[in-house]
């Protein structure tokens, strides 16, 4: 069996349940890259198969790709 790939993850949790969503989160899958309690948002990376266990989890509100954007160079003509 093939195991899936890992992507980016970043999730809005319920800030008044910080912890207890992110060790559920950690119990499906998650790796935690990054934390920021107070505004109810952490970072991680997770196989890509187990992203909907991660949506499922309680207190996770919601679940996003992490994207990379690149803005041109200023000297470029397209700004």
């Amino acid at each position: 069996m093939t195991e899936s790939p890992r992507v980016d993850v970043v999730l809005s949790v319920d800030p008044g349940r910080f912890a207890e969503t992110i060790r559920a989160a950690q119990a499906a899958g998650l790796t935690v890259t990054s934390e920021q309690p107070l505004i109810g948002t952490a970072a991680g990376t997770i196989a890509e198969d187990r992203i909907p266990l991660l949506r499922a989890v309680d207190g996770v509100e919601a679940v996003e790709r992490d994207r990379t954007i690149r803005l041109p160079p200023p000297e470029s003509p397209v700004q």
